[in-house]
């Protein structure tokens, strides 16, 4: 019994790592250019009836406000893409502002997810 509570002591501490959080949190982020002043805090993830509910905090450090864009792909067990290609939607967030976003995968198959994100402002490079 103390050895099964040592192992979830351990992953809960590993679960809460910061370096994990942040590789976990890479790993689901597709930036399209680098942003200087909007910068993706943390996501948070559920499975709510069946679905991914997914929770998404945002920065923006300038005092001007920022424009973005964002869409979701949701993907099943294998990493393929299910549930159509979403649209992008546009996301104003004023000077120092946090925002949150949520959304609901739009089938049970969808397992995993990756989000999209880009800004105007953005030094976009095609060639690298």
């Amino acid at each position: 019994m103390n050895r099964l509570f040592a192992c979830l002591l351990l992953t809960a501490v590993v679960a809460l790592s910061p370096a994990v959080m942040a590789d976990a949190l890479e790993s689901k982020l597709e930036q399209l250019g680098k942003m200087d002043n909007i910068k993706v805090e943390s996501m948070r993830v559920v499975k709510r009836n069946d679905l991914l509910t997914v929770q998404t905090e945002l920065s923006n450090s300038a005092v001007s406000q920022q424009v973005m864009f964002y869409r979701f792909k949701w993907l099943d067990a294998s990493g393929f893409q299910v549930g159509g290609e979403e649209t992008w939607k546009q996301l104003v967030i004023y000077g120092k502002e946090r925002k949150s976003i949520q959304t609901v995968a739009p089938t049970p198959q969808a397992a995993d997810f990756r989000i999209e994100v880009q800004s105007p402002n953005n030094t976009v490079n095609l060639f690298n």
